[in-house]
């Protein structure tokens, strides 16, 4: 069984305020359209800087690491010292501005590269309609589950047709797929194999510092649905599309602190150790939350950060 694993600054507040009660069933049916536009942008915005690594990537610069600057962090970022920075810059950029964005990084590469390197131009993305619906149909199919188990009904249908239980699929599928929508507002680290922390942490016998199970991800659920059998959240990674451990926002200096005295204690190669680093150090900076999980990104599927 193979694992595409990321570790994520994760903006709990958002999911707090905004996520949960929209899938509590609070609220307009509408309520997060702008959340959902805001992350159809970003997919374009990620799309195009990865199109620009790509372009990088097939001439193999100095200094250029594929499993750093294309397999790891997200959009496409050279250079240590201003991380989170270049996180917020990709974010808040306007069409265009990608290019500009990435041209830089190129530059931070060699500036003899600027104007020799040019975007990927092998994928496409859908229209935006269509990504809107990629990327809103979960949570809304998740809200009808928990308006329908308000109405006292059992199963809720979804666009195809198809029937579910309400109270499984809620309690199944809400904490992974709100963080894939976290996650589309907000970027993660790509990894693959066995390399989430508190695996790492669980197999060289070191304490898991800071980390706790999820529960955040579904805590206004589990509390507006208290007679539902929510699982029991082991608080790491045992299965593919799932949330591991989740280390708050005060906890996660400490954290970041504690996996820098034991790093040289865990079997993992040193490029994924750093990207844990730099996603905890995003977090840091940005005043968020900390998680693993895994599938929420796939190289092999073309779906980067």
């Amino acid at each position: 069984m193979g694992f595409d694993t990321s570790f994520h600054p994760v903006d709990l507040e958002l999911i707090e305020s905004r996520v949960l009660p929209y899938l509590a069933g609070h609220g307009e049916d509408d309520a997060i359209d702008d959340l959902v536009g805001r992350a159809v942008s970003l997919r374009k915005t990620r799309f195009r800087a990865k199109a620009w690594a790509l372009g990088v990537l097939e001439h193999k610069p100095d200094g250029f690491d594929s499993e750093l600057h294309l397999w790891g962090r997200p959009f496409f970022i050279v250079g240590s010292d201003r991380i989170a920075e270049d996180v917020q810059r990709y974010l808040a950029a306007a069409d265009g501005g990608v290019d500009a964005l990435a041209r830089e990084m190129i530059a931070r590469l060699d500036p003899a590269l600027v104007g020799r390197i040019e975007p990927d131009q092998s994928g496409t993305l859908p229209g935006d309609d269509a990504l809107a619906q990629s990327l809103g149909s979960a949570l809304r199919i998740l809200r009808a589950a928990a308006v329908a188990l308000r109405a006292g009904e059992r199963t809720v249908r979804v666009p195809d047709g198809r029937e579910f239980d309400a109270a499984e699929l809620l309690t199944r599928e809400a904490a992974y797929n709100v963080l894939d929508f976290a996650a589309a507002l907000l970027p993660g680290w790509m990894s693959r194999g066995y390399t989430w922390p508190t695996r790492l942490y669980s197999d060289a016998g070191v304490r898991d510092e800071g980390f706790t199970a999820p529960t955040a991800l579904t805590g206004l659920l589990r509390e507006e649905f208290p007679g539902l059998d929510w699982p029991v959240p082991s608080g790491t990674i045992v299965q593919n599309y799932m949330v591991g451990g989740l280390v708050r926002a005060a906890d996660v200096p400490e954290a970041r602190a504690h996996l820098g005295r034991h790093r040289e204690r865990l079997d993992c190669e040193a490029v994924d150790l750093q990207k844990i680093d730099e996603a905890m150090g995003v977090a840091e900076q940005l005043g968020v939350a900390f998680c693993e999980a895994t599938e929420i990104y796939s190289g092999f599927e073309g779906n980067l950060n």
